[in-house]
């Protein structure tokens, strides 16, 4: 079977979707059994990810635009005409976007629905492009890829016709040891390494001006020397973050960091915090939980599924409630040593290996029932 996937979508930054993709490619790569070929259409900002994983010759690339507004117009118009040319059996969306054009058996993920549910904390572009591509593309599509029970439950809720089409492929902590970085043990100890983390694009969604509120809002005595490193690239609408906090000392804004420093600042970290208004799954919960990272997180959605008793669970509505929480951690040494014992337990029920499995299963289950 041939199959093409796009991964046009992917930006430069190494974000939740490029993460998915090249967590499966790779396990497909690992897998001499999987006699399929691939066609990846391909972006430079894509290529920058998928390169790295060395891939066989199963795989093959196919260059796309980089500049967003033409490749709207090439998914639709151009991308087509390569699945015919190629003959390709089924086609694979693992973000959000399918070629409508196309008559080929196709395969979507929507990873969530957050351009429906809040609209007013995306670009305006992107509140009306989404919400009716992805209602086009569910309908198109032989099969919807979920990664969480809660992003299905929404998804059939806003898109009723959706219904017995989706399957649901949790994501995964990555294998942090197949990036190996030296750990540096000052980090760990000493008032400049005194820290909690928050990972992020730096966007409404991710709640963060309420957290950083909270943070200033706990007592110095309490907060002592504990600074709170932001991690992440800016993203949209984040002008009220650079007013309010960009010179605030207790807080300290790095910017978006690579694999391996990012893992040395994890391993690090008093906690993880991350109070997200919505979430098609919380990759960075399970990713922290796996390093042993005590966690605070929403207690709604997908991050509340996925983090399950293993995490702080606040309101993240609440600036109260995501104070009370802060002060724990700081205050509560044994509350982190159990908080970190438990989300390496959660974590580890999760699997890239089965995920890429999964995704097969149902790319396979398509391309038989043509047949």
């Amino acid at each position: 079977m041939r199959i093409s996937i796009d991964s046009t979508g992917l930006g430069a930054a190494k974000t939740g979707t490029a993460v998915y993709l090249s967590e499966i490619l790779h396990a497909w790569n690992l897998n001499p059994k999987l006699k399929h070929q691939f066609v990846i259409f391909a972006t430079p900002n894509a290529l920058s990810h998928l390169k790295q994983l060395d891939l066989d010759n199963r795989f093959r690339f196919v260059s796309a635009p980089n500049n967003r507004f033409i490749r709207i117009l090439w998914q639709q118009f151009a991308l087509p005409l390569w699945i015919k040319v190629l003959g390709v059996h089924v086609h694979w969306g693992p973000g959000f976007i399918l070629p409508l054009l196309s008559m080929r058996p196709m395969v979507v993920t929507i990873h969530d629905m957050t351009f429906q549910l809040f609209p007013e904390v995306h670009e305006k572009v992107k509140r009306f492009y989404f919400p009716v591509m992805m209602k086009l593309a569910a309908r198109k599509a032989r099969a919807i890829l979920v990664i969480s029970k809660s992003t299905g439950d929404d998804l059939q809720h806003l898109i009723p016709n959706t219904r017995g089409k989706i399957h649901i492929t949790f994501l995964a902590a990555r294998d942090f040891s197949r990036d190996p970085c030296r750990i540096d043990e000052k980090r760990t100890s000493g008032d400049g390494y005194d820290y909690m983390l928050f990972l992020g694009t730096l966007e409404p969604r991710k709640n963060l001006v309420r957290l950083l509120s909270a943070w200033l809002a706990i007592d110095d005595h309490v907060r002592g020397l504990t600074k709170l490193r932001v991690v992440g690239a800016t993203g949209w609408m984040a002008n009220e973050i650079d007013r309010r906090f960009k010179n605030s000392a207790p807080i300290e804004f790095l910017g978006h960091l690579d694999d391996g420093t990012l893992v040395q600042l994890l391993r690090g970290a008093k906690a993880f915090l991350y109070p997200s208004l919505y979430e098609g799954f919380g990759l960075p919960v399970v990713e922290a939980m796996s390093l042993g990272v005590p966690v605070l997180t929403s207690n709604i959605g997908a991050t509340k599924e996925v983090a399950g008793n293993a995490a702080l669970l606040v309101d993240p509505t609440n600036e109260t409630e995501i104070k009370r929480g802060l002060i724990r951690l700081l205050s509560e040494p044994h509350l982190r040593e159990t908080l970190a014992e438990s989300g390496r337990k959660r974590s580890s029920q999760f699997s890239w290996v089965k995920t890429a499995r999964e995704t097969m299963a149902v790319i396979e289950k398509i391309h038989d029932e043509r047949l």
